[in-house]
């Protein structure tokens, strides 16, 4: 142990080079005024409404908004000290985003302002997905489903139905097709849907137990990534494979009450039955068919481009689908890719994409060209001019 001399000499020299430090950082901020991130933060939503138009958030509140096509970029605080998950903007103007802390955020002008429309406390909300100005969805931990009607103002709890496992799953990620139809994924291998405006949530009898990341697509098809590489395609069912996906069902029914069934005559007590009921049949099932992704990596997001094809991203990959064929694509020389995690990413009409990831990384590419590169760094970058923060504006 230290006699109180030496803590005494310890301390003394803990608070030179304390002095020291911030002495250089003062004579920094005093020489230079320019935007500079000494801890960069995580960043995982990115959105672009338009061309233009980009939005780029993570942890710490921290939303970075670029107006002329990621030329240059604003950094501003959204209010709270959050990690923002997701973005969804259905115009340049209207927009919300979740958080870790549960709070769902509300823009109408475009990124300038954020308020908190509603706060679920406790509960981590991980993704949202808007259609038009009044119809979307949030979901998150503990099988959290959230739905507005009304652009917001108001949000109506809905339930997953037919779940049968001890925990409630952890939903990570929902894609809003239309008013009355939308998709989610999250753990324990659970992709469920909704027909009917989400009154009923009903879970796609699958046997792949994964936890899915994320999901996107459009009218026919929707890409789902999640752990270890693992990749789905899903497409609306025909009438044949539904014919087959209802007996398969059927058969594992029965294979669990011929369980229970046996369980109960060892315990010499009463079998009471299994219980399905409240569960409604549906009219549209999805066939789930796994995709080849080339790499047992953590896939983290996916979004589709115009062209029906999709683009995934995860930890050191970034991966181009379409049908059941997938590619990588290339990165920049130089560019560290067996380093890095990408946790975001949006496909612009015109081709070009942008992603985000580990300490501030921001990389841009072209789809068709299928290659890309770093484009800035949250932490030493010209490009970011600073707006707010959580220590106050300027």
């Amino acid at each position: 142990m230290l006699d109180l001399a030496k803590k005494g000499k310890y301390f003394v020299l803990a608070i030179g080079l304390t002095g020291a430090i911030w002495g250089a950082v003062s004579q920094v901020h005093a020489e230079d005024s320019s935007f500079h991130r000494f801890w960069p933060d995580n960043l995982f939503a990115v959105a672009f409404p338009s061309e233009t138009l980009g939005f780029v958030a993570g942890y710490g509140g921290s939303v970075l908004r670029t107006k002329d096509a990621g030329e240059t970029w604003e950094a501003s605080y959204i209010g709270r000290n959050e990690l923002i998950r997701r973005i969804s903007f259905v115009d340049e103007n209207t927009g919300w985003a979740v958080g870790h802390r549960g709070s769902i955020f509300f823009t109408e002008d475009g990124g300038d302002s954020w308020i908190v429309q509603k706060e679920i406390a406790g509960i981590y909300l991980r993704d949202v997905s808007f259609v038009d100005r009044n119809n979307g969805w949030v979901v998150g931990h503990e099988a959290n489903i959230w739905n507005t009607k009304d652009g917001g103002k108001s949000w109506q709890k809905q339930k997953l139905l037919g779940f049968e496992g001890r925990d409630l799953p952890r939903l990570h990620g929902v894609f809003a097709k239309d008013n009355n139809s939308a998709l989610l994924v999250g753990e324990f291998g659970v992709i469920g849907h909704t027909e009917n405006g989400g009154d009923h949530w009903l879970i796609s009898p699958i046997d792949i137990s994964v936890t899915w990341l994320a999901i996107d697509g459009n009218d026919e098809v929707a890409y789902v990534v999640g752990l270890d590489g693992n990749a789905v395609r899903l497409t609306l069912a025909t009438d044949d494979e539904r014919l087959e996906i209802v007996a398969r069902v059927s058969k594992k029914r029965a294979l669990k009450e011929a369980r229970e069934r046996a369980k109960a005559i060892r315990l010499g007590r009463e079998y009471t039955g299994s219980t399905y009921g409240g569960i409604p049949a549906s009219e549209i099932e999805y066939s789930v068919t796994p995709i080849v992704s080339q790499t047992g990596e953590h896939l983290l997001d996916v979004d589709m481009g115009g062209n029906g094809e999709a683009l995934i991203v995860g930890r050191s990959t970034l991966i181009k689908a379409r049908g059941l064929n997938t590619e990588m694509l290339t990165a920049g020389a130089g560019f560290p890719l067996g380093f890095i995690w990408l946790g975001g990413i949006d496909v612009l009409p015109g081709g070009e994409f942008w992603a985000s990831g580990i300490r501030g990384l921001v990389v841009s590419g072209d789809f068709e060209k299928q290659s890309y590169d770093e484009a800035f760094n949250l932490a030493a970058s010209g490009k970011i001019r600073l707006i707010s923060s959580r220590w106050g504006e300027n």
